[in-house]
């Protein structure tokens, strides 16, 4: 690929410094990935929100600058939007974007396309998560004819077809390598059930707890685990309580990536019971540190003898129970590649074809 091309990507939130392992980890390993293989393309990244403090760094050798907006109500919120936009034009006035590239349909969107209007420059816009959803009011008021709209599976397309009457016109999915050195064997491996995740009821960790109960009553007594906080957190302690299984579930609450890394290779079977997921980067991080996964058909779910599906707490727990009685192994999975999704975005930067510039 030739030609140098400059994109303005614009995010809720974005790593505060090279530490911060835990912010949107699948954008994190996109980022660097697109920079090793396609150093062509640069990309100047906009933080509307996370940082909370505005700012201007560099994090591996990208420039970040953070607007500030802290997630505050409008019309406060606007501010930092009027922030980022003229920080924006700035540094198009120094060297100009050939793309502008927001994550989620929300504010994020709706800046990028005043920017990408105000600098006549074509405008891609991701479904990530639930914002492809009805429910999400920003569909109702964004204006999307003019952008090329991407989802990170197809799942999440299928969904923006039915919020919008329009699926996505590409479909990127992120990526994940497996980790360096061998992932521990069965038998080294303590916990029987994770669950990974916030404590939401989308999540629908009850059904974790279900599932235990369920094997528990089949005479198989299980090691669970749950990582993760949320508003849900006391009425699964409760269930725990109340389905008597107080010696065989532990809370751990929030964990650095790096430890919830470290407790998936020392667990066999991730229990991800969530009602929906655009694409789930959880289910690549599981499968990368050798584990299987029980999950309902969403997001990037896909069945095959390391990954079980289910919807149902029964059909749940009688896929970890014939896991569990027949162990597949613990090789790491690779479902996509960080490559893979590099080149897809590179490509997608690349060409002018199908971009268009908002109207006026």
């Amino acid at each position: 690929m030739t030609g140098r091309r400059r994109v303005v990507l614009i995010t809720p939130g974005f790593p505060r410094d090279e530490d911060d392992t835990s912010c949107i980890p699948p954008l994190q390993t996109t980022l660097r990935k697109l920079a090793v293989r396609h150093p062509e393309i640069r990309v100047h990244v906009v933080a509307l929100h996370y940082p909370s403090r505005r700012s201007k760094y560099r994090w591996h050798g990208l420039e970040v600058c953070s607007a500030g907006g802290d997630n505050r109500p409008l019309p406060m919120r606007l501010s930092a939007m009027v922030g980022a936009s003229a920080a924006i034009r700035r540094r198009h006035a120094e060297e100009p974007f050939d793309l502008v590239h927001a994550l989620w349909l929300g504010d994020t969107t709706l800046l990028g396309w005043w920017v990408a209007r105000r600098l006549r420059r074509p405008l891609v816009a991701t479904a990530m998560g639930q914002d492809a959803r009805p429910t999400n009011r920003w569909l109702r008021v964004l204006p999307l004819a003019s952008a090329r709209l991407t989802a990170v599976s197809r799942r999440a397309s299928d969904e923006l077809e039915r919020s919008l009457g329009r699926g996505a016109d590409e479909v990127i999915p992120w990526g994940l390598d497996p980790t360096t050195g061998v992932a521990p064997g069965w038998d080294r491996r303590p916990i029987d059930l994770l669950g990974v995740g916030a404590l939401t009821s989308n999540k629908d960790y009850t059904a974790l707890i279900e599932v235990a109960a369920w094997l528990r009553d089949a005479g198989r007594s299980c090691r669970v685990t749950l990582i993760g906080d949320g508003p849900q957190r006391t009425q699964l302690e409760e269930l725990v309580v109340a389905r008597q299984l107080v010696e065989s579930v532990r809370f751990e609450g929030h964990l650095a990536r790096e430890e919830v890394l470290d407790r998936m290779r020392t667990a066999k079977i991730l229990v991800h019971p969530a009602r929906y997921e655009a694409f789930g980067f959880v289910f690549l991080e599981a499968l990368a540190a050798g584990m299987t996964v029980v999950s309902r058909p969403v997001g990037a779910a896909c069945a095959s003898d390391r990954w079980r599906l289910g919807e149902k707490v029964e059909e749940l727990a009688g896929e970890c129970a014939a896991v569990l009685d027949r162990p597949p192994g613990t090789t790491a999975v690779t479902v996509h590649s960080e490559d893979e999704t590099a080149d897809a975005l590179a490509a997608l930067y690349a060409s002018p074809v199908n971009l268009m510039v908002p109207d006026a």
